[in-house]
C-alpha cells in the first residue's frame, strides 16, 4: 500500500493552517464574515506557496454549514468533509495545462448554468489558468463577468502577466508571497515532530534554503529524507542529498575574512569542494550572508533578514567587526562568480581566486566619477582600507598616458584606447569627509542597457506588437528607479503608458536585472536618441580595453571622461 506524500497529508485545511499568507487570510475571513463573497478570484504567486490549498479552503468556507460565518470553514460538517475527501461534485477542479482548448471553456459555460446539487455554491477552481488558449479566454469572458448567483470562479496561476487584462479586470486579485526561511523552518520542524522524526540542528534550515520559498518543495525534500526510515535525520544526509553546505561553513569563511586569514579562508573552500558540495550554491549562500551584513552595517532592521536567531546573532557579531567598504567589495567579487563557476573547467579555482582577491587586494579608495551620458564630475568616496591590509604598488601609467588637469585636481591617469581614451582617476577625500556614496543609478542603467535587446526579444511570445513598438525606442536614463524610455512618436509613448503593457516590460526587466524597475515613455527627438546610443556604444568600447579593466579592478574606478584620440 503506497503512503501519501507529506505535502498532501499535511495540506492546509483551514485558514489557521495556511502558513505565511496572513494578509490573504485576513482579507478572505473579513469577506466571509461580512457575506461579501466575490464571484471571481485570481490567486497568483510562486509555486508551492498555498494557492490551490487556499482555493479549497475558500470553497469549503462558502459552503460550510457552520452557523457562525466567522468560524467557517469548520472542517467538521458534511460539506467540509466532502470537499476534503474529494467527493464534492459541486467543487470542480480543472488543470488548465491539460485543458487549454475553447471546447473545455465551452463545457464550463454549459455546466455552470445548472444549480449545485449539494451545496450553496458551485465552485470552479482552474489551476495554471495562464495556460488557456486565447480562444478559451475569450469564451469565458462573459461568464466570468456575470456568472449565475450560485457560481464562483477561483483562478490560480504562477504567471499572472500571461493572463489577459480582460480576465484580470473581472477578478479580485490576491498575491501570495514566498515562504520565509523562518516560516519554512518552523513548519518543517512541526511536521517532523508529528511524524515522530528528529531533525538535527541545521537540517530544517538547509531544506528551507534549498526550497527557495516553496513549502511544497520543502515538504518533498523532507519526505525524501524520511524515506530512509530512520528516526533521526542528520545534517550530513541533507548535504549529501542537496549538495548543500552548512551555514557554519559560510560563517567560518566570513570569520576568516574578518581576521584577514587567507590560509583559513582557502581551507574552507577546499573543505567544501572535497565534500562534493555545489560550489555555485555555496557562493550564493556567501552572497546572501554578505548582503545581510551590509544591511546590518548600514543600519537596516534585523527584520529585513530572512534567517534564524542563531545565524542572526553571528551576523550581528561579524557586522561589528567588519568595515562597510570591505563588505561591499566582497559582495562585488562574489556576486559575479556564478557564471564563472558554471563554465570553468578548473573546479574551485575561481572561488579560490575570489578569496585571495578579497583579502590581498585592498578595499577601494575614493574615486572621482561621472556619467558619460549626463556629464559632470561627482566624487564617490569610500573609506580608506585599514593600515594592516597589504597594499599594492601604484600602477605606472603606460607610455601613452598623459595629464589632464582640467578633469581632476590631482594628476590623473589617462589610458589610451583607440579610437577613444578612458580617463580613470583616484582621488581620496580628507578623512573628515570620507563616507559611502554609491552611484547605484549609473550601475543599474548599465545593467539595463546590457539586457535591453534581450528584454525586447523576450517580449515576442507575450506581445509581438509591443515588441515591435519597443524596437523603435531607446533607454535614455534612470530617475528615482524609473527607466526613461525615449520614444519616436506620441503613438509609441501611449503604448508604453498602457498599464498592462508597462507592467509586462517591468516584469521582464525585473527578471533580467534581478530587481524591480519602473518604466515611463518619454518622447525624444532623433538627436537625443542618437546621442544616447552613441554614448552607450562608446562606453562599451572603452570597457573592453584591458588597461581600463585593470584600473577598474585595482581602484574600483569608474570612467569620468572621454577624449578623442590625438586631442
Amino acid at each position: 500500500m503506497s503512503s501519501q506524500a507529506l505535502y498532501r497529508k499535511w495540506r492546509s485545511q483551514t485558514f489557521d493552517d495556511l502558513v505565511g499568507q496572513a494578509h490573504i487570510v485576513q482579507a478572505l475571513r473579513n469577506a466571509i464574515a461580512a457575506n461579501r463573497i466575490g464571484h471571481a478570484y485570481l490567486f497568483t504567486g510562486p509555486r508551492g506557496v498555498g494557492k490551490t490549498s487556499a482555493a479549497r479552503i475558500l470553497s469549503k468556507a462558502v459552503n460550510c454549514e457552520q452557523s457562525d460565518p466567522r468560524l467557517r470553514p469548520c472542517g467538521e460538517c458534511s460539506a467540509c468533509r466532502a470537499i476534503v475527501e474529494g467527493r464534492a461534485v459541486d467543487v470542480i477542479e480543472m488543470d488548465a495545462a491539460s485543458h487549454t482548448s475553447v471546447d473545455d471553456a465551452r463545457e464550463i459555460i454549459e455546466k455552470v448554468q445548472f444549480r449545485p446539487t449539494q451545496f450553496r455554491k458551485k465552485v470552479y477552481v482552474i489551476d495554471e489558468v495562464h495556460m488557456l488558449s486565447t480562444a478559451a479566454f475569450n469564451a469565458l469572458l462573459k461568464t466570468l463577468e456575470e456568472p449565475p448567483d450560485h457560481a464562483m470562479f477561483i483562478l490560480a496561476t504562477t504567471e499572472f502577466h500571461k493572463v489577459p487584462a480582460t480576465i484580470l479586470s473581472r477578478c479580485q486579485r490576491f498575491v501570495f508571497n514566498r515562504h520565509t526561511i523562518a516560516n519554512t523552518i518552523a513548519h518543517l520542524e512541526w511536521v517532523a515532530g508529528e511524524e515522530g522524526v528528529f531533525l538535527e540542528p541545521g537540517v530544517a534550515e538547509a531544506i528551507a534554503r534549498a526550497a527557495t520559498g516553496s513549502m511544497r518543495d520543502a515538504m518533498s525534500i523532507l519526505d525524501q529524507l524520511m524515506g530512509y526510515g530512520e528516526p533521526q535525520i542528520p545534517l550530513s544526509r541533507v548535504q549529501s542529498l542537496l549538495g548543500a553546505t552548512a551555514s557554519r561553513e559560510v560563517e567560518t569563511l566570513v570569520a576568516a575574512f574578518a581576521g584577514e586569514d587567507v590560509a583559513a579562508a582557502l581551507s574552507v573552500i577546499n573543505t567544501i569542494a572535497d565534500q562534493g558540495a555545489d560550489l555555485r550554491q555555496f557562493t550564493r549562500d556567501v552572497v546572501s550572508y554578505l548582503r545581510g551584513l551590509m544591511l546590518l552595517k548600514s543600519g537596516g532592521s534585523a527584520d529585513l533578514l530572512d534567517v534564524g536567531h542563531d545565524v542572526l546573532a553571528t551576523m550581528q557579531s561579524h557586522s561589528q567587526q567588519l568595515a562597510l567598504a570591505s563588505i561591499l567589495a566582497w559582495l562585488k567579487i562574489f556576486s559575479g562568480l556564478d557564471h564563472q563557476l558554471r563554465t570553468t573547467p578548473y573546479g574551485q579555482l575561481p572561488l579560490e581566486m575570489a578569496v585571495v582577491e578579497a583579502l590581498v587586494v585592498p578595499a577601494p579608495v575614493a574615486v572621482a566619477a561621472a556619467s558619460p551620458i549626463r556629464g559632470g564630475v561627482a566624487p564617490v568616496a569610500r573609506p580608506t582600507p585599514a593600515p594592516a591590509a597589504p597594499q599594492r604598488p601604484t600602477p605606472v601609467a603606460p607610455a601613452a598616458a598623459k595629464v589632464e588637469p582640467a578633469i581632476v585636481e590631482q594628476p590623473p591617469q589617462v589610458v589610451e584606447a583607440a579610437p577613444v581614451a578612458a580617463v580613470v582617476a583616484a582621488q581620496p577625500l580628507p578623512e573628515a569627509e570620507q563616507h559611502i556614496v554609491l552611484a547605484e543609478s549609473e550601475i543599474l542603467l548599465a545593467e539595463v542597457e546590457a539586457v535591453w535587446l534581450q528584454v525586447i526579444e523576450d517580449l515576442k511570445p507575450y506581445n509581438p506588437r509591443l515588441q515591435a513598438v519597443l524596437k523603435s525606442c531607446e533607454p535614455l536614463g534612470l530617475e528615482d528607479n524609473t527607466l526613461l524610455i525615449g520614444t519616436p512618436s506620441p503613438f509609441h509613448t501611449k503604448q508604453l503608458d498602457d498599464q498592462t503593457q508597462r507592467r509586462l516590460i517591468e516584469d521582464l526587466l525585473a527578471k533580467a536585472v534581478g530587481r524591480q524597475i519602473f518604466v515611463r515613455g518619454e518622447e525624444a527627438n532623433r538627436d537625443q536618441q542618437n546621442r544616447a546610443r552613441d554614448a552607450r556604444r562608446q562606453r562599451e568600447e572603452i570597457m573592453k580595453d584591458h588597461i581600463v579593466k585593470a584600473a577598474r579592478n585595482i581602484f574600483d574606478a569608474r570612467i569620468v571622461g572621454v577624449q578623442e584620440d590625438g586631442s
